[in-house]
């Protein structure tokens, strides 16, 4: 059986072979819905739930490496 932390590190694996094909999962900054956005995209992220218009420094990653230590 797998532990907490060999899972979450699973999801992190994941989450970087979505990364490596230009692509990236976010929290909104302003409403903490999730948001997917192009890596490579110049552009502000604009949230399709809130319509709140975000620098790309403003949305947190949802996984990320050291995730698996807060478990």
């Amino acid at each position: 059986m797998k532990t907490t932390q060999q899972k979450v590190l699973e999801q992190i694996k994941l989450q970087e072979k979505i990364q490596s094909v230009g692509f990236n999962i976010v929290n909104c900054g302003n409403c903490g819905s999730v948001i997917l956005h192009e890596c490579n995209d110049e552009n502000d992220i604009e949230c399709p739930y809130c319509d709140t218009v975000m620098d790309k420094s403003d949305c947190p990653d949802f996984l990320y490496t050291g995730l698996e230590l807060n478990n």
